[in-house]
């Protein structure tokens, strides 16, 4: 909805270090808790990425694949994010899987992390 700014990536990047402790997930939204603070919630699109940037999983407002492996991102530490695009950001995480979060939406927001909303 809004976008993301450069300036944002400084936020974002408190994310680096911590661990996805809990994936939750509701009817039209995908939560990412990390320990030891901070939650990532999901009403866009999310998707996970191997080494080599290719899709291993989707949410998608709601819509997910049916082995739905985001849950192989719990006790992943975060090592690094980075800005893609003013649409996007990702997370790259210590077993070589990256998280793409993406602002799929020009009316609502597609997600949120401490105070930021995209």
């Amino acid at each position: 909805m809004y976008g993301l700014k450069s300036e944002d990536l400084q936020l974002l990047q408190t994310l680096e270090g911590k661990e996805i402790t809990l994936v939750s997930v509701g009817q039209y939204d995908l939560h990412f808790n990390f320990h030891p603070e901070g939650v990532i919630s999901i009403e866009g699109r999310c998707e996970m990425l191997d080494e080599n940037g290719s899709l291993i999983d989707a949410w998608d407002r709601g819509q997910r694949s049916e082995s739905f492996r985001l849950f192989d991102l719990l006790g992943q530490p975060i090592i690094k994010v980075e800005i893609d695009s003013p649409r996007s950001f990702t997370a790259f995480l210590k077993n070589q899987r990256k998280l793409r979060v993406i602002d799929n939406s020009d009316q609502y927001e597609s997600f949120s992390f401490d105070g930021l909303y995209v």
